[in-house]
Order: C-alpha cells, then structure tokens, then sequence
C-alpha cells in the first residue's frame, strides 16, 4: 500500500472514531437528562384563550426521588411572554419543588408560546425544558383577574363573585360554565348591555367535596362566540387539612445493621380527634400508642429496626383517625442500612 492509501484509510478512520465518539457523547447527553425529567409530573401547559391584563401563571411541580439533594443554577424562557422562577432552589430527598411560570398578559396579546429552561447543577447536571402555549384576547377583561380562594378548610365553604367584561358586538353572551372538576357551584347573577360592551356578573361556590392541598384549577367561560369559544379564568387557593400530621417524611439516613432510631410523628386538628390505627409497610417499624381518648394533639413514638441485611429502604406509613369521620394520612419513610 503506498503512503497515500495509508494515510487516507487513517483519515477515514479517525473519521469514523470522531463520529462515534460524537454519537456516544450525544447519547449519554440524552439519558443524562432522563433523570431529571422523571421528577417532573408535566412538560408542558396550554393556557388556553385568556383576557388581556388576566393574572395566568402555572406551577410545574417536581419530585425529588433521590438520595441526594437536588440544585438549582437557573431558569430562563424563550420568550418575553412567559416570566419563569424556581420557587426553591435545593429540594431534599422526596420534597417536592416548583417551577413557576407566569404568562405575560399585560405585555403580549395573540398566540404566544414559550420553553421554559430549567437548570440542574446537582447531584448531576442537567437540563430540563417546558413548553408554555396561549392566546391572549384584548376584547376581555375579567375582575378579579383571577378567582384566589387564599388557605381555608373545607368546612368554610368559600364563595366569591367576578366580572366579565366584552368589548365588541353587543349579542355576546355567556352560554355555560364548565370545570374537568366537580367541586365547583357558578350562578350567574347578572347581565348588563351597552352599546358596543356587554358585562356579566357571576358568583362561585365551592363545595365540601374538593380535596386537600393546593388547588390550581380553572373554570371554562363557555360563550356564543364561535371562533373564541371557550376562555379560561384562574382558581387557586389552598385547602387545609382538618387532620395534619408531621413532619412530611421521615429521612432516617444511613444506619448500621441490628440497629434502632426512634422519632415522633405529631398528629394535630382543631379539634379532639382519635387514631384509629397506624401501620407501615416494612416489617421494621413499630409504633407506640397511648390510649385512645380523643385529643387536640397525639405524639406518636416511631421505632425502626435496621435488621441483618444491608439495603434501601423505601416504606409508607399510613394513619387512619376519625373527626366527624375517617380520614387517611400517609407519611414517606426512607434508610440506608450498610
């Protein structure tokens, strides 16, 4: 072979290694953002039609299902139109984080849409992106621009009125309001007409059917315009559980074989209440309950036993008390017995 097919074949050669090393690189690079995508419980969000200057924001929420804690460098977006912030930056072991996005309504008008970056450092890096997709309508206007029901019980049965305000022929009406959820009661109280404005007033009720925890919802004004149908009008607020028990989870860290930890789990209501039973799913924990008269608060003495075998583990311990009747709490346990 003469030096020129030599040194050709080594080209092609080196050719073909830079290419797979590229392709090794790139592929690595995918299933290095796999981790960190498996914690969140969407990717993306559709707005949908909404009023100009309406308050719009979405929380992406995550899950930290690992050992170590994770970090946050950074958010960024595409597009002016959609303004994201990490709420936290360091999520412990089986916390939960969000990404808060907030769509530019007062700034934007049209279809607009977004990515949404979000930026890992730890454990590893990595780099998430979420979509954010809308229409925002000037001819609009609700008030409040959002309905914030703010944190209450479900025994106080929140109500709250709105506006709607549209600017444009004056046969616009409301035919109907929806919801995907069945906790919500809408009336409307009232409909007003000028010459070129058409304005309604509508009352809320939320029923004693809507679950524990953050509520980030919306309803759906259903209209007879048929090219912008449907319009979507924000409901957040918290409901507050009338039984809560902490803390969130129990993270025992590393502990050696044939060895015992014990913690407290604080039960806590308004009023007395009584615990029916508590169990766990490993065979390792134990509890200690001292009678069961009904009380404000109950310190539960928790004990975990390591056992002989070195492993992870990955318990649930649920609680069943009665307050006006019963009502399941469950609390994450995790170890690391070496």
């Amino acid at each position: 072979m003469n030096p020129k097919s030599r040194k050709l074949n080594s080209l092609v050669s080196l050719n073909r290694l830079s290419f797979f090393a590229l392709l090794l690189v790139a592929t690595s690079s995918l299933q290095a953002q796999e981790w960190a995508k498996k914690m969140f419980a969407t990717l993306e969000h559709d707005f949908g039609t909404v009023a100009k200057n309406s308050k719009q924001e979405f929380r992406f929420e995550f899950t930290n299902l690992y050992e170590e804690p994770l970090h946050i460098t950074g958010v960024r977006a595409s597009c002016g139109c959609t303004i994201p912030t990490a709420e936290q930056d360091t999520i412990k072991t089986f916390e939960k984080g969000t990404i808060l996005a907030t769509y530019n309504t007062e700034a934007f008008a049209g279809a607009r849409g977004a990515t949404v970056t979000v930026t890992f450092d730890k454990p590893y890096f990595a780099e998430v992106q979420l979509q954010v997709a809308g229409f925002i309508r000037t001819d609009l206007t609700f008030s409040p621009s959002r309905l914030e029901f703010g944190e209450f019980s479900i025994s106080d049965k929140p109500r709250m009125e709105f506006n709607v305000s549209h600017a444009g022929v004056s046969d616009w009406q409301i035919t109907d309001v929806r919801s995907k959820k069945s906790y919500y009661e809408v009336e409307i109280l009232e409909r007003t007409q000028l010459a070129n404005q058409v304005g309604y007033k509508l009352g809320v009720q939320l029923k004693d059917n809507i679950p524990v925890g953050y509520l980030q919802d919306h309803l759906i004004i259903v209209t007879n315009d048929l090219q912008n149908q449907e319009i979507k009008l924000p409901v957040t607020g918290k409901v507050s559980a009338p039984v809560t028990l902490s803390p969130a989870s129990l993270l025992l860290g590393i502990m050696q074989k044939d060895s015992e930890i014990t913690k407290r789990l604080i039960l806590r209501a308004d009023q007395p209440f009584t615990i029916d039973s508590l169990k766990c799913d490993h065979p390792g924990v134990s509890f200690k309950l001292t009678g069961d008269e009904p009380k404000k608060i109950h310190l539960v003495p928790v004990t975990f036993n390591s056992g002989l075998s070195p492993q992870k583990v990955r318990a649930t311990i649920t609680a069943k008390v009665n307050l006006n009747g019963e009502i399941t709490l469950t609390c994450p346990l995790s170890a690391t017995i070496e």
